[in-house]
């Protein structure tokens, strides 16, 4: 059921988030997939640091691409789960090159097919890069969403069908990112700031949990 405070809850994080630039560091659309890739279990911050020099010394698949695993995994070691990381992002270098002249399809469906791209970061990439109206549900989307009540949801992809459903015209780019801000700096796992938040009447986290 579509929560009648849609607009005032949008409008109050666009007021905390204006202008919801991603945090994430990249020049192109290659660069763009692989740094959301490496940002799975890390923080934006921390992906950056490594990108700035691997990005330089290899700025597109092609050079990325041949790399050996172990040499791509001393270069993400510090990001976590980077023998995973290293093997996907080889795999999907080769795929590009083969298939796609090294450039990163633009559809989010095909984008998922590439290895290591889940919905998640397909619906991001493809929203980002290309403007395409999908949502991509992190860990922080998933929180948010479920704690002011505007979906009910057990798992991403059903916060994805619900927003989809009841929230249409909130299914952009800047949407998205503003969500994402809120949920890393307000609406935290642990210890969100709910006592400050303007939100706070109108959240069913606060009145179900907190303010009793």
């Amino acid at each position: 059921m579509k929560n009648k405070n849609i607009d005032a809850i949008m409008a109050h994080i666009t007021e905390l988030f204006p202008n919801p630039d991603p945090e994430l560091k990249y020049d192109t659309p290659f660069q763009c997939l692989v740094a959301v890739i490496l940002s799975a279990q890390c923080t934006d911050k921390r992906v950056n640091l490594v990108t700035e020099g691997l990005f330089k010394k290899y700025p597109d698949s092609v050079t990325l691409g041949r790399l050996s695993q172990s040499e791509l995994e001393k270069e993400i070691y510090s990001l976590g789960f980077y023998h995973n990381k290293a093997k996907n992002i080889l795999a999907l270098c080769k795929v590009l090159n083969e298939k796609y002249n090294g450039d990163v399809p633009s559809d989010p469906e095909t984008l998922e097919s590439l290895p290591g791209v889940g919905r998640k970061t397909a619906n991001v990439v493809s929203s980002a890069l290309f403007g395409a109206n999908r949502i991509g549900v992190d860990t922080h989307i998933f929180r948010v969403t479920n704690r002011l009540g505007l979906v009910d949801a057990k798992n991403p992809l059903e916060v994805e069908k619900q927003w989809n459903e009841y929230y249409p015209e909130y299914i952009n780019h800047d949407a998205h990112f503003r969500l994402v801000l809120f949920g890393r700096y307000k609406c935290k796992a642990q210890k969100p700031d709910c006592e400050n938040c303007k939100l706070k009447s109108i959240c069913k986290y606060f009145n179900e949990k907190v303010g009793k």
